[in-house]
């Protein structure tokens, strides 16, 4: 199957039989890309009691192989070294594996090539960082330094949101990780490349400038020559912002055999294609009914506005009073919440207007230089700011703990909105998304309440109505 055809159909799949004998085994990288028994074993606590097929059933995951391993259903029996199931186990609010890591844990362990199809929020970075930790930390002496999990991301933010999660769960580890993105200087992030590093998390684009492609790596300030797992995470997304031929370029630099996950919200032509190309006999796991559709977080309520009649008011009005609750005084006073907004230009007109009355705000969008980004960011996550004005540079990937709200002061379009309200309800908390939503919006109603129904959301009558008027174009400049 694609570039990877060569590579010997012998992939061998011993975690559904270590599961049954009562412990899973992995060993350092041999020949081919699984991972036999030797170093670590994890033994399978006898009191799980659930049934398989009813966790399968329950948490919505599908296999489309028959072969697929029993999912991880709890932190005690993660196939991991015990210094990360201790980790996992005093995470607070986490009392077992999300579905997708349920569903993968077990698949990435066992070394197979994997399509992981599953919504925004889901826990997928942890899905796949601690397997390939756990690899890390087997093959580190004989990598020196250079690195072994590549992972591959569509922004800078997501690139160093995984890189943090990296260096929480593998400092235990003995594993390095770095972040590489653009906006910031290359020079950083080259010397801590030259310092030597087990994982990486990159945007493509800067990852193929400090791999020096362009100029036969004679310039290089690392190599892929000892990496064994590769990692495509929002696989749709890093299509559709055209990175597609730095991802091949870059898949180039790594060896074969190498274990590829690719993790993605949607299964569009696109993504069947690259996964083709890419990945070797893949098994192929469904999380939620999200495929060739998005479909949203049943955990986040959803509230739509129909604005700017004479009823309504303003657009400007309903955001004051769907902010109101957030004053000090209020009952969600130091709640997080995210206002997005479509354009730069708006961000910066909202936070200005939100400023003028009375509310402590800071905004994040394409125009600010990464550092101002990523100080917002970091006050954002540790609480001491509570409001952000954001364009869509925080619609995916974001994966801050707590954030209460999202409001979308403009509406913009059915898959970015699924995104962005996905910044709230993660992790098995809820959460409330408003969205203030307009005449000039109507073209969406008829998605936007497929997207309601299928999370089980009360649409407003506002809404019904505008599904139901036919979308006409101004032609009175046509000659």
């Amino acid at each position: 199957m694609g570039r990877a055809a060569n590579m010997t159909d012998s992939v061998k799949r011993p975690i559904q039989d270590s599961l049954l004998e009562g412990s899973v085994k992995l060993s350092k990288r041999p020949k081919t890309a699984h991972l036999q028994a030797e170093e670590v074993q994890v033994k399978i606590a006898p009191e799980v009691s659930q049934d398989p097929a009813a966790f399968l059933i329950a948490n919505e995951i599908k296999f489309h192989d028959v072969d697929s391993p029993s999912p991880c259903m709890s932190f005690d029996t993660a196939p991991f070294p015990k210094r990360l199931r201790k980790m996992l186990i005093a995470q607070v609010g986490f009392k077992g594996p999300s579905a997708v890591q349920a569903a993968t844990w077990p698949l990435a362990v066992s070394g197979r090539d994997f399509v992981a199809i599953a919504k925004t929020g889901s826990g997928k970075t942890l899905a796949y960082l601690l397997p390939a930790l756990t690899r890390c930390r087997l093959e580190k002496d004989q990598a020196c330094g250079s690195p072994i999990c590549l992972i591959m991301a569509p922004t800078r933010e997501l690139a160093i949101q995984i890189s943090s999660e990296a260096v929480k769960f593998g400092e235990p580890m003995g594993c390095r990780a770095v972040a590489l993105y653009g906006g910031a200087p290359k020079a950083t992030q080259a010397n801590a490349l030259q310092k030597g590093c087990e994982v990486i998390a990159a945007t493509p684009g800067r990852l193929k400038d400090l791999l020096d492609i362009r100029g036969n790596g004679n310039n290089a300030s690392t190599n892929l020559k000892k990496c064994s797992v590769l990692v495509l995470d929002e696989a749709d997304r890093m299509l559709d912002m055209g990175f597609e031929q730095e991802i091949r370029s870059i898949v180039w630099q790594i060896p074969i055999p190498h274990q590829t996950l690719l993790y993605s919200a949607t299964w569009p032509p696109e993504v069947e294609c690259i996964a083709h190309d890419l990945l070797t006999n893949p098994a192929k796991v469904n999380v939620g009914s999200g495929a060739e559709k998005l479909t949203a977080n049943r955990s986040v309520t959803q509230r739509i506005h129909v604005v700017e009649t004479k009823e309504t008011g303003s657009k400007s009005e309903n955001l004051l009073r769907l902010l109101e609750s957030f004053r000090p005084g209020g009952l969600d006073v130091g709640k997080r919440v995210i206002v997005f907004a479509n354009t730069k230009v708006d961000v910066k007109w909202i936070t200005k207007f939100c400023r003028d009355n009375g509310f402590d705000v800071d905004s994040i969008s394409g125009d600010h230089l990464q550092s101002k980004r990523e100080s917002v960011l970091r006050r954002f996550r540790e609480g001491s700011l509570t409001m952000v004005i954001a364009t869509d540079v925080c619609g995916r990937g974001l994966d801050i703990d707590g954030i209460d709200r999202v409001i979308n002061y403009d509406f913009p379009g059915p898959d970015d909105y699924i995104h962005r309200i996905g910044r709230t309800g993660r992790a098995g908390a809820t959460g409330i998304a408003d969205s203030l939503f307009t005449q000039h919006d109507k073209l969406h109603a008829t998605e936007l309440i497929r997207i309601m129904k299928d999370a089980g959301q009360v649409i407003p009558a506002a809404l019904q109505r505008m599904s139901s008027q036919s979308v006409t174009f101004d032609d009175s400049d046509d000659e």
